[in-house]
């Protein structure tokens, strides 16, 4: 007989529990050979395993990585995830113990409050006066006493801008003694990215015991569906369990089983934290459960499903009897049909793209070992697979009613500190999130973003005036649930374009959707952060070019001439001026499609005009900085001075000279670095028409990733995976530029053949084609019927017309 724990109580901490936990000696784990149906699978042949040793918080490079919070343990990279855009789950797959991680997207520490220094904006001509003048460390000095923040004030404070935070665990011990000497075999966890179910396989003493694990949107529930194979086989206890500001309590004695807490609010002395809770009830075929001030226990069933629910307060003080009703509701369904609902509902949303590579021998193994021999040989079919990964995850973490965008993890995380707050990093995370959304057919998924910036532009007008004493509105790089718009460092003080890369989604819904009715819902808010620029826009002195000031590079920084001393702070950085060029246009081709603010559009134009350009340095590179300055760091991880290649576009073939440039920008910046960043690299390589060479920073992204295929900063952060998936649509297809243009960036592995249906380009466009020996076969394209389409493939420049029927189909070899 194994040791094995008693039930712990309920009030026991997580931390506690899972030290209990690892007293349990896993049985002997021998796995299966067969892999899942579904090739767009995830899947393991083992339970989720944690490591003597922490993982350590080092890139890839050997460099130690300074923002990184304290390793999580290997079993989250292990685990798998599903969500329905406001509820997630990680599924470890489990023995003796299984443990499911569980969060809900408002589960936040923090609160609203305003930390903006409302007299900032005073110092301003000073700060500026010195930047034109060389003398950047004082420059800098008055920046730090003016506009940074304190710990202590009501500035910028970790307890009042918040965390995201793990809701805790639900962890469902065997209590079957029997099965104490038994090896289990023919283990396997899997994922079905196509249905969003994770199912777990296993035999065990002659029984095969089965696990589905789902988040269902319909009933708005997590579901976790235990059932054995004989008769009166499952006998375990299940309990809710939280690191920290957790009291479990029985929400409807022999019912019922809860877990509720307030999480912190340091703000004065009414500061109220997020309040929050979560449900757990149990449905029991052929046997017995008791509900108990503990958890739930369960003797001898045939079947058994757990049923979560949870809220919080931050968006509607009923929350306890909404997720109480959404219990009851789901509960009192048969539960193949709330799986099938919550399958065909994730699978209606991933259905609409699909994506077939070449297949190798490789595609039959787990993951994990996928990954391994990854390295040694190409298996194309694994990007097919992390590109639904992404889409899963993206379809899992923000659907259209979210009430908040997917944040540093999505929505997955297992701690209460999570890494950088798990909040809205705006100086690139947040809009990587969301790059995919439009070109592989998610729209609706952008939808959360939007809101988000909706918000950011309300309380943005209250920084602008704060900093800049500026109508309009703007961001600094660091928001959180209630739309937190000041800076929280000097650094990011010194950014003020965020906000206006946030306004591009606005233009890219508009420009996928053709969607009138939303581009004037919305145009306010290109109309506002225009308006910002118009009014902080100061000429430069040797040229007298419109430039910002101050003004940063994320985050890298350059070495001050004349001698040792090195600073980030500057005027009209690179990444400064592409962004409010690309803003100006977007406003004003807005203004003129919807037929108003003509005066304010010729305004843009006309400052547009004599914003300091893109430049390149001596050495051929596109300049980071307003001057050839030496950077700090040559392989630093943001390449933010070619934003203007991607997800700008003023950097394409018709601008050579800077197109080379931009070549030889990443070819000195180099290939290894952080995860999200070999995922923008691969984006800027697609852009450069270079196959390969994207192929090579995808393979890069995916190897050093997790074992899940979670993105590793490290440690775990999701914009590399969503950045990801969207470099494999830009190496298929590309929009930007006014055409539909077919594989601009196919590399030799794929080459051999491959197939896209539902891929979007902009437009309003649905895309499918095929490709044989690197040529493109057969197209398909439903658009408009009328509409002009000017499609460029093989070389060719074809053009085209929607037909009456709204579908637009040929093949390549039949066309003169």
């Amino acid at each position: 007989m194994s040791p094995r724990i008693s039930f712990f109580p309920a009030a026991l901490s997580l931390g506690a529990v899972l030290f209990a936990a690892n007293l349990v000696a896993e049985p002997q784990v021998t796995g299966s050979a067969t892999p899942p149906a579904e090739p767009m699978s995830v899947w393991f042949e083992a339970p989720a395993r944690s490591l003597s040793k922490p993982r350590g918080a080092m890139t890839k490079t050997g460099t130690k990585d300074a923002a990184a919070a304290p390793a999580r343990k290997i079993d989250f990279l292990q685990s798998l995830p599903v969500g329905n855009g406001r509820l997630g789950a990680m599924d470890c797959g489990g023995i003796e113990l299984e443990r499911v991680i569980l969060n809900e997207s408002s589960v936040w520490s923090g609160g609203d409050y305003d930390g903006n220094m409302h007299d900032a904006y005073k110092s301003l001509p000073e700060i500026r006066k010195k930047l034109f003048a060389g003398d950047i460390l004082d420059a800098k000095k008055l920046l730090d006493k003016s506009f940074r923040w304190a710990d202590g004030t009501k500035r910028y404070h970790n307890d009042q801008f918040g965390c995201y935070q793990t809701l805790g665990d639900l962890l469902v011990v065997d209590t079957d003694a029997g099965n104490d000497a038994e090896a289990v075999s023919d283990y396997r966890r899997d994922l079905n990215l196509m249905t969003g179910v994770v199912t777990t396989t296993f035999k065990r003493g002659g029984v095969t015991y089965t696990r589905e694990l789902f988040a269902s949107k319909p009933d708005e529930a997590i579901v976790l569906r235990l059932r054995a194979d004989k008769p009166g086989a499952l006998s375990f206890r299940a309990t809710l369990a939280r690191p920290a500001q957790a009291e479990n309590f029985t929400a409807r004695p022999g019912e019922i089983f809860g877990m509720r807490g307030q999480l912190t609010f340091d703000f004065g002395k009414d500061g109220k934290g997020v309040c929050y809770a979560a449900l757990l009830g149990a449905n029991v075929a052929g046997g017995k459960k008791a509900v108990g001030k503990d958890g739930i226990s369960v003797t001898g069933a045939n079947e058994a499903t757990l049923f979560l629910t949870a809220g919080t307060d931050m968006h509607s003080p009923k929350f306890l009897k909404t997720a109480e009703a959404q219990l009851d509701g789901v509960m009192k369904k048969q539960i193949q049909d709330v799986r099938d609902a919550a399958a065909a509902d994730h699978g209606a949303l991933m259905a609409r793209c699909r994506l077939e590579l070449p297949v190798t021998d490789s595609s039959k193994l787990p993951t994990p070992e996928r990954l391994k021999q990854m390295k040694k040989r190409p298996d194309p079919a694994l990007a097919a697979l992390y590109f639904q990964f992404g889409r899963h995850l993206l379809v899992s973490s923000s659907r259209a009613d979210s009430p908040l965008p997917a944040n540093l993890q999505g929505i997955w995380a297992e701690e209460v500190n999570t890494p950088w707050h798990g909040d809205f990093h705006s100086n690139i995370n947040l809009q990587m999130n969301y790059w995919p959304a439009e070109p592989t057919n998610l729209s609706e998924c952008h939808l959360p973003l939007i809101r988000l910036i909706d918000a950011v532009a309300k309380t943005g007008a209250v920084t602008a005036k704060s900093y800049y004493n500026a109508p309009g509105w703007m961001c600094y790089h660091t928001q959180n649930p209630w739309a937190f718009s000041g800076p929280s460092n000097t650094s990011a003080g010194a950014g003020s374009t965020c906000g206006g890369w946030l306004a591009q989604h606005i233009r890219m819904h508009y420009d996928y959707t053709l969607d009138e009715k939303f581009l004037r819902e919305n145009y306010p808010l290109l109309r506002g952060a225009s308006e910002f620029f118009l009014a902080t826009l100061t000429p430069e002195p040797k040229h007298g070019r419109l430039v910002t000031a101050p003004s940063n590079s994320p985050e890298n920084g350059y070495v001050i001439p004349g001698g040792n001393k090195s600073s980030s702070l500057t005027y009209g950085a690179t990444y400064d001026q592409q962004i409010i060029r690309d803003l100006f246009e977007s406003t004003a081709n807005a203004a003129r499609l919807l037929k108003t603010d003509g005066d304010f559009a010729a305004k843009l134009d006309a400052a547009r005009a004599k914003l300091a350009p893109t430049r390149l340095g001596t050495d051929g590179r596109i300049m980071e900085w307003i001057e050839e300055y030496k950077e700090v760091e040559p392989h630093h991880r943001h390449v933010s001075h070619l934003w203007g290649l991607h997800p700008g576009t003023e950097i394409n073939p018709n601008t050579p000279e800077l197109f080379a440039g931009a070549r030889k920008s990443l070819e000195a910046r180099g290939d290894a670095s952080t995860g999200w960043s070999m995922a923008w690299k691969a984006n800027f390589w697609a852009r450069l028409r270079d196959g390969d060479r994207s192929a090579k920073l995808l393979s890069l992204l995916i190897g050093n990733g997790a074992p899940n295929l979670f993105c590793l900063h490290p440690p775990f952060q999701i914009d590399g995976n969503f950045g990801g998936t969207a470099a494999i649509s830009e190496m298929l297809l590309q929009s930007h530029d006014g055409t539909v243009t077919l594989l601009p960036a196919l590399p030799k592995a794929w080459a051999s053949a491959g197939r896209v249906s539902g891929m979007r380009a902009r437009g309003d466009l649905t895309v499918d084609f095929s490709w044989k020996n690197g040529a493109v076969e057969s197209v398909k394209i439903t658009g408009k019927p009328g509409k002009a389409v000017v499609i460029v493939a093989g070389g060719k420049r074809i053009e085209k017309t929607i037909p009456s029927s709204g579908v637009l189909e040929f093949t390549l070899p039949d066309l003169p």
